[in-house]
């Protein structure tokens, strides 16, 4: 087939969306280019293939920068010297993984393509070239500095640190290098060191797209067959044909990555931070509404669990629920918790009845005044249920009496009155649904059902590593507008005496601190 021909079928492959796991395997193994390459799945599964396999996917070579990036990457590690014709398109980031190149070959490249000097020097980093790496005379970067340390080349390292200032160049998160506004920076865990590029992700079933009036539909059930990482600089997504438990993540989840984890969580950050999946970190600190911690840990996209750790820290801290409000848009559940944190601080300024996002918890951990309440229900009547139920918790007999006949009762607002000292108001509620009748919460509604006296728990679940569990568990505490969120194991465990925690030879993951087989016979109380 000449090239023109080849050229346009490979083109006509990029429209076609079929899965098929028997393409996708030989894709991945370098065995043969999908037919069709319409789903990213497969794109990404052929990526894999050709950063994996010498001479596998040529066909593909100015198709797409996506394929014309990852020859690019294989030729490097191959020790050849690509012809790269758009450097803004086809130079790959990441030439250093699955394979490294020769000194030699690096230091062509970098005579070739000066922009690659970064590039070059984290390939250093990882294959331990000192002498090439002091060459190149760039400036001391801090992604560099950490992969350094992590692959064990310790002279780069020292280095980097030897210098008053380090710089952030790169960015593993963007996959590009800003060689004309470098910033100031410390070593901050944001890096994608190779060691973490080890572990894979098997791929699944990816959903072929429906049409409707000629547009793609994406149904609630739908799945491009892989799940979207944080990182991805080797541009595969890390695919493979099965999940992967590397050395890389066994480290990040034993016991002694826990121990630094506690000692992380427990003691002010260092100024440079050391390698560690800082991802419980941004939790607990948005948990705790941390502003200096949040903003300096926090990752370009929220991470899992962010969400409701940020709802929680907002709801107990009023600064950072005012950081939050002046940085633009948010999720709603964030605009939810704001809003409520200054309606408990007696602030109205952010009630809109045309705002979407009014919240339903507007009495914990705080109680606002009277008066408070009393124009956020003439303001916004769809707030009337939780302005009487913010009454009974705040025993605001003369308020709740003045709204009580305009609220319909539910299960949730009588259940709160059933626990206050005071029958006036479960009485009163009583009454009103004899009136008008009780309403029934709603299934997807259940969370209203939980009670102040139960939104604070604590545990005494023991995990024996800290990487495994985290503030976003579905426990009952679930009273923010919905939200879960419960840090009360991670709160155990850093509070836990090291003889009392589960010892790394125990078959346990878990245990139960219950003074009776817990903590062992021997542990200092």
């Amino acid at each position: 087939m000449e090239s023109s021909e080849q050229l346009s079928d490979m083109l006509g492959r990029l429209h076609i969306k079929k899965y098929s796991k028997a393409e996708a395997t030989a894709a991945i193994r370098g065995e043969r280019i999908p037919d069709a390459l319409g789903l990213p799945l497969l794109r990404l599964c052929t990526i894999r293939g050709i950063r994996y396999h010498d001479g596998f996917g040529q066909e593909l070579r100015g198709v797409s920068p996506e394929f014309t990036r990852a020859l690019n990457a294989r030729e490097i590690m191959s020790d050849r010297i690509p012809h790269i014709e758009n450097l803004g398109e086809e130079t790959p980031y990441c030439i250093w993984y699955p394979e490294v190149a020769s000194e030699e070959t690096y230091k062509q490249l970098v005579k070739k393509y000066p922009h690659m000097a970064y590039h070059v020097g984290r390939a250093c980093a990882v294959a331990g070239y000192t002498d090439l790496f002091l060459e190149l005379d760039i400036l001391p970067e801090v992604h560099i500095a950490e992969e350094a340390r992590e692959c064990g080349n310790m002279t780069i390292f020292n280095h980097i640190m030897a210098k008053p200032v380090r710089y952030n160049v790169m960015n593993d998160y963007q996959t590009a290098v800003d060689i004309s506004s470098p910033t100031a920076s410390s070593l901050n865990a944001d890096t994608a060191v190779r060691s973490s590029l080890n572990i894979k992700q098997g791929f699944t079933h990816a959903t072929e797209p429906e049409f409707l009036d000629g547009e793609d539909i994406f149904g609630l059930f739908d799945s491009d067959g892989y799940v979207e990482h944080m990182f991805n600089i080797t541009k595969d997504m890390s695919i493979d044909i099965a999940d992967s438990e590397g050395h890389y993540y066994a480290e990040r989840h034993d016991v002694a990555h826990s121990a630094l984890l506690t000692k992380l969580l427990t003691g002010p950050l260092p100024v440079d931070l050391p390698t560690v999946d800082k991802d419980l970190l941004i939790c607990m600190a948005a948990y705790n509404g941390d502003i200096d911690r949040y903003d300096r840990l926090r990752r370009p996209k929220m991470v899992d669990g962010e969400i409701r750790c940020c709802v929680r820290g907002i709801y107990h801290n009023t600064m950072f629920a005012i950081w939050f409000s002046k940085r633009g848009a948010q999720p709603g559940a964030i605009l939810q918790a704001i809003t409520a944190r200054f309606i408990m601080n007696n602030v109205l300024s952010r009630v809109d009845v045309r705002n979407a996002h009014l919240p339903y918890l507007i009495w914990y951990p705080t109680i606002a005044a009277p008066t408070t309440y009393r124009k956020l229900a003439e303001t916004a009547p769809k707030c009337l249920p939780q302005v009487l139920r913010a009454c009974i918790v705040g025993d605001y007999v003369d308020l709740f009496d003045e709204l009580v006949g305009n609220v319909e009762p539910d299960e949730a607002i009588l259940k709160e009155a059933s626990l206050s000292s005071n029958r006036h108001y479960e009485e009163a509620l009583l009454d009103r649904a004899e009136v008008v009748g009780m309403k029934k919460i709603a299934s997807y509604e259940r969370w209203k059902m939980c009670t102040r006296r139960s939104l604070e728990g604590s545990s005494t679940t023991l995990h024996k590593v800290m990487g495994w569990t985290g503030p976003w568990t579905d426990s009952g505490l679930s009273l923010y507008n919905g939200s879960k969120c419960d840090g009360s194991e991670v709160e155990l465990l850093a509070c836990l005496p090291e003889d009392w925690r589960i010892p790394a030879d125990d078959e346990d993951e878990e245990k139960v601190l219950d003074y009776t087989n817990w903590p062992p016979q021997g542990a200092e109380t």
